[in-house]
Order: C-alpha cells, then structure tokens, then sequence
C-alpha cells in the first residue's frame, strides 16, 4: 500500500515545549477532551473565606460540557470543612506550574489533581529540585482501601485517584470488531480508523505504549509504519477522533473502554457505541493526585485528599467523570457497573518502566512517523 498523508485535522502536530527548560510536553495530552481553561491558572469561586484551598487540575475535570465532578466536589468539600475550595486549571495544566517552579515564581496550589506516571518522569526529567512532595499515606484514612494496582510513583508523591484503560471504540453497525492489534492492518479497515497524537494526547500515548509492550521495542516502529500503510488518521487531539466518529467519519477509533457509560448518558445508540479490548487487554490510564513542595497548608491538603477518597466520593468522580474508583469499597455507579468494560488483562508502564525510555521512545516515534509523513 501506499504511504498517505499523516495528517488529516486540518492543522499541524503541536509538540508543546516547556518554556526555557523542555522541548517534550510534561502533560503529554493529560486532558483529553478538555475545554480551554484560562491561561493565567483558571480558578473558580471567590476568595472571601478565611481559609482557601487551591487545588490544580485540568479543565475538563471541573467544566466539561458533558457532566463534570469539579462543582460538585467543591460543594461538598466545602460544606463539610467549612473553608473556600478554590479550582485552578490553567490552560498548559502541569506545565504551568512547571514553568513557575523553574523561574523561581509561587505556585498557589498546594496540590494536583490528575497526575499521571509520564507527568512525573517528565517533571523529574525537565525542572530543577522537586516539584512535587512525598505524602504520608498514614495520616489519610481512606487510603488503606487503594488497590495495591492502583499505585504508579515509587516515590510516594502520587496517591491514586482514579483509573481507567485506553481500547478500540468502533460502529458495530457498519464494520466487524478488531480484536487483535494485526486486525487494524487488514484492509477492511483502511481509511478507517482514527487515533490521537501520542506527543499530545493521554489516548494516543496510552496506545503507543500498549504498541510498545505488543511488539516490542524492535518491532513496534514496524507496527506504526504498517499503521500509516493502511491509512490510519493521526490527528491532533482526542477531541477531534471522537469528534470524527461522532461525524461518521471513521468508523474506528482509540479511545477508553468505558465508551459506552458516556454514550448511555446521552441516549446515544449503544449499537454505534461498541468497545474491543484487543488481544483481551487495556492499556490501563492511572491518575493520582500530588502536593506541591511549595505548599503551605498541608493539614487542609491531606483533609482534601482524604475526602477525594472516600467511597461516597469516589462513586461520584466514576458516575461524572467516568472512570473508575481505586477506593475497592466503592460500590461503582449503576450505569458504569453496567457499562463500563473492564479488560481481562491490564497493560501498564509505571514510573519505573518509563523513567529512562519515554523521551527517546517519543522522539524514534516522531522520526519515523512523522518524519516519513
């Protein structure tokens, strides 16, 4: 077959850099679907309270369009401790504080919520001392009850927040189930499958990993060279794959196993809205939640922790921000018990894996894919 245009979303492949100190995205696409937050640290809620906690996030955890948990968790959090939460998701996420930590600036959070295991070998890779600190697990009650799965940071900076896992989201009426990472290369499925930018997007880097645990570091450029034979759409972000299947555009794309929990809240036809783990396997998306060295409250920052925890709270974060609890006394949400598809086996690089490997996988990935292109 012959090589096709890589591109296909109208604009060009953005490789954030981190001003003054990274040309590699420290986020590495942490929101998928975000909405733009507010370049200079986007808060919300006013500031007249006695005691205010900042917490960091990314958009779409506090003003997706769809149903977010952000203002309900301020609600509660709020009500229950008597003090101000206040959401601050500046539109670069991570690299914002980054950029602060480095020019020597404040950083007014005293905590992130939605740390994932790339955000932390890239921060150790690109800032000068330590961002983020330790947290003593001892002093949050709830944190006995995290799956021992869960954890990703053997460093004891991130606590486990939420999971989910990255898989094969296609139209069940117009085109038969992928079930093995071979079967995207067959040619009924040329033209017709769409997926993220792993330079920029969560998904599209889950995938490439999963790529790389596949194949192998040998063979794994083979397999995305294969890809672009067949066609595949590379786009920018998350937002515009979905956006194309929604369209019907493509009939296949890289998405997240709990599709279907999204798709039902909307009424959406469930016979579109089908979900392959290829090979049986997910590749699993971990978020944690980190405080900041430069906190100055960390009694109020480990109430917020603990509260993000709880079981109650926990089943609320599934239900609206759809992904599952890592708290194992959590009853799941109806609709993501009943909808939600959990892989038979789950792929994961934590920090370990990835410390060392991920820039250089990134940068081969880029010479050969986009380079060729």
């Amino acid at each position: 077959m012959r090589r096709r245009t890589f591109l296909t979303s109208g604009t060009a492949i953005a490789t954030a850099g981190l001003a003054g100190c990274s040309a590699i995205d420290i986020d590495g696409g942490n929101g998928d679907g975000n909405g733009n937050g507010n370049g200079n640290g986007g808060t919300t809620g006013s500031v007249d309270e006695d005691e205010v906690l900042t917490v960091g996030t990314y958009s779409s955890f506090v003003d997706a369009p769809s149903d977010s948990p952000g203002e309900w968790i301020k609600d509660e959090f709020e009500d229950r401790h008597d003090v101000e939460l206040e959401w601050q998701f500046p539109e670069q996420e991570l690299n914002y504080y980054a950029e602060r930590h480095n020019d020597g600036q404040d950083i007014e959070a005293e905590l992130y919520l939605g740390v994932r295991p790339q955000n932390l070998v890239r921060v150790d890779e690109h800032i000068d001392g330590d961002m983020f600190t330790t947290t003593d697990e001892s002093v949050l009650s709830n944190a006995a009850d995290i799956g021992d799965e869960y954890y990703f940071d053997p460093y004891d900076r991130a606590v486990p927040v939420f999971r989910s896992h990255c898989g094969i989201v296609y139209d069940g009426r117009n085109v038969e189930a992928p079930e093995t990472f071979e079967d995207l290369l067959d040619e009924q499925y040329e033209g017709q499958i769409a997926l993220a930018n792993p330079q920029d997007s969560t998904t599209g880097l889950l995938f490439f990993l999963w790529s790389i645990d596949m194949f192998g570091e040998d063979d794994y450029l083979d397999y995305w060279s294969d890809l672009i034979d067949n066609d595949v759409r590379v786009l920018n972000s998350w937002d515009d794959v979905y956006t194309q299947f929604e369209s019907e555009d493509v009939p296949v794309v890289v998405s997240y196993t709990n599709d279907r929990v999204y798709a039902s809240r909307f009424g959406n036809d469930l016979d579109k809205h089908q979900v392959s783990t290829l090979h049986d396997q997910g590749y699993a998306n971990m978020a944690g939640m980190a405080r900041f060295a430069d906190g100055t409250n960390d009694e109020l920052a480990h109430q917020f922790m603990d509260f993000i925890l709880e079981p109650e709270v926990q089943g609320v974060i599934a239900e609206r921000n759809v992904t599952g609890p890592v708290n194992d006394e959590t009853e799941p949400p109806e609709a993501y018990a009943e909808y939600a598809i959990e892989p038979d086996e789950t792929v994961f690089f934590g920090y370990d894996e990835l410390e060392g490997n991920l820039t250089g996988w990134l940068d081969e990935w880029e010479r050969e894919v986009v380079g060729s292109s």
